[in-house]
């Protein structure tokens, strides 16, 4: 018997690779509203994560947070195709646990509009069964209501039975308040907070297989 039968996912930093994408587009930002100055790669990277609003409003207080979102996605959309991937073996996995009948979801603080075009460009357009984007939700993660809606939306009312896969402490906290187990990706290149203790970590994406499937 499988040990879950729903999974979801975050999308940047976990099924999709789009650190140079975040990197490349706020660099324009910086030029355009930073005054003179532009935050070093190593400090950009943490911005794929949290809702870009945020982002906006602590970078660029002097202009409106809403517009700045509005243009963050006019800029970044056209370099998709160009700069985002998706990560070794994913859709391999992902596609064996659709096999064994398991639910598959997305639940991102990126917009759906934009999240469906990253799942597009990595080719995994057709794998997922649901997508929760910022824009389907009043709350965002860390809240639950994205998780709480997927399993909604699947009839499923047993927490023990869904697992919630990110890359950051942010994801891991969205899974302590929906009440389901956590599972962590530990390829990315940002730091993980010592507070942060999820119940799986995986390497590499065939790992995902034994939690999920107990496979080896």
């Amino acid at each position: 018997m499988n040990k879950y039968d729903l999974v979801l996912f975050d999308m940047d930093g976990t099924i999709a690779n789009t650190d140079e994408l975040v990197v490349t587009s706020m660099e324009y930002f910086y030029k355009k509203y930073g005054h003179g100055y532009i935050r070093p790669r190593e400090e950009t990277i943490y911005f794929s994560g949290p809702p870009m609003k945020e982002t906006m409003k602590k970078e660029f207080p002097d202009y409106d947070t809403d517009m700045l979102t509005k243009e963050f996605i006019e800029v970044s959309t056209p370099l998709y195709e160009q700069l985002v991937t998706s990560y070794p073996n994913c859709r391999h996995v992902l596609l064996k646990l659709k096999e064994q009948g398991i639910k598959l979801g997305v639940v991102t603080n990126k917009a759906h509009g934009p999240a469906l075009i990253c799942l597009d460009v990595i080719g995994l357009e057709n794998i997922f069964d649901l997508l929760i984007g910022s824009d389907d939700v009043k709350t965002l993660k860390p809240s639950n209501e994205g998780i709480l809606k997927a399993m909604s939306i699947f009839g499923i009312k047993d927490k023990d039975r869904v697992l919630y896969v990110g890359d950051n402490p942010i994801d891991y906290d969205t899974a302590v308040n929906s009440g389901v187990d956590s599972c962590l990706v530990m390829w990315g290149p940002r730091k993980m907070n010592p507070r942060v203790n999820p119940k799986h970590k995986i390497y590499k994406y065939s790992d995902l297989l034994e939690v999920v499937l107990d496979e080896k």
